[in-house]
């Protein structure tokens, strides 16, 4: 989505776009789910024909052939500016490099994976190679005295960014398709659903709506996203049924977008449990929607969407999370829908393109 919003806007502006992919895009998924058409960019080309094994050292190999020799050959091309739109690895010899989280900097995967790499020995054993190589490619792209603009999706995200690779990146945020889902605002007769629109995967910290759920007993739960995990789906499941909450609290996996639009603007207010959220277009898409935001507080969605509190609560544990839904539910909602969605178009594709313009203009000085 970001490319293709890059993409859009570049031309917008006026210049011709080139888009270069590990594989061919699939133009009609890509416009029924996101609205794109191929039209957006000039030209399409495929990089590596074919795909790696998807595993740490496909990674690996992904990184080489697209941002090593794969940006090599692009540069004989003679482009005024390249601009790679999702890092897989440090150094790339790009002009622009978007770095959505530096996931790629060995230890991170314990923010969002803690066991991981604790009780399974054998993962451990597995993954030494692949961390060392990622260590060695961050210390040589520290040392390089030739670096690419870093732009990053969060203040969130820059700090990060800042205290790990030494480099200051410009925020730019993500283009949202707000327009989709400002009509639903219109819808002042909600009821009382609380809306997760997640991937349901551990990182996402699903698990602890069954515990508020017990709390907060005249309130429904609806999680609903793709299913990104089996085992943690059976576990969320487990802990619904063992709470006793299986009555108010349903997930939903891999719905139809129909469906989503239907519940999104039934519900009062959208939960954002993940931790460490590096921004969170859902939960922009939600308030264009209408719902009333509460996210966890830390990341971009905390920091960055809802600023702390002005647009939206946070929590940092349980009872915090069921004081906030409480407080949400009886509060004036047609005043603060207004506040979130109009908070919601400063993340606009229009405002996405009136920054990509001042970006070139920084890069051009």
């Amino acid at each position: 989505m970001l490319a293709l919003g890059f993409a859009k806007a570049l031309k917008e502006l006026g210049h011709i776009v080139h888009l270069y992919t590990l594989e061919k895009t699939d133009w009609k998924r890509v416009n029924r789910i996101f609205g794109y058409s191929s039209d957006v960019v000039d030209k399409e080309f495929v990089l590596l024909p074919g795909k790696t094994f998807p595993t740490i050292y496909g990674g690996l190999a992904n990184w080489f052939w697209r941002d090593v020799a794969g940006i090599y050959a692009i540069r004989q091309q003679h482009y005024d500016l390249t601009i790679i739109t999702k890092q897989i690895m440090l150094p790339v010899f790009s002009d622009i490099i978007y770095v959505h989280f530096p996931v790629f900097v060995p230890g991170f995967e314990s923010y969002y994976y803690p066991d991981r790499y604790v009780h399974n020995v054998w993962l451990r054993a597995y993954s030494r190679p692949e961390v060392a190589t990622r260590s060695v490619l961050l210390s040589v792209f520290k040392s390089m005295q030739y670096k690419p603009l870093i732009l990053t999706n969060s203040r969130f995200s820059a700090a990060v960014i800042k205290r790990l690779l030494r480099v200051n990146a410009i925020v730019l945020y993500p283009p949202v398709n707000v327009e989709k889902y400002l009509p639903l605002s219109k819808n002042t007769k909600r009821k009382r659903i609380i809306l997760a629109i997640s991937r349901v995967a551990p990182e996402k910290g699903l698990e602890i709506i069954p515990d508020v759920a017990r709390e907060v007993k005249d309130v429904k739960f609806v999680i609903m996203g793709t299913l990104g995990s089996t085992g943690y789906y059976r576990s969320l499941m487990s802990k619904i049924k063992a709470v006793g909450v299986g009555d108010r609290v349903k997930v939903l996996p891999n719905v139809s977008e129909d469906l989503k639009i239907e519940l999104m603007a039934k519900a009062i207010i959208y939960l954002h449990p993940m931790r460490y959220e590096h921004f969170g277009i859902a939960v922009v898409e939600a308030m264009a929607a209408g719902l009333l935001p509460i996210v966890h507080k830390s990341g971009g969605s905390w920091i960055d969407i809802v600023e702390r509190g002005k647009y939206g609560r946070g929590f940092s544990n349980v009872d915090e999370l069921i004081y906030h839904i409480n407080a949400t539910i009886d509060s004036r909602y047609e005043f603060m829908a207004r506040l979130v969605t109009e908070r919601a178009r400063f993340f606009s594709f229009h405002a996405f393109r009136t920054r990509v313009n001042k970006t070139l203009e920084i890069l051009k000085r």
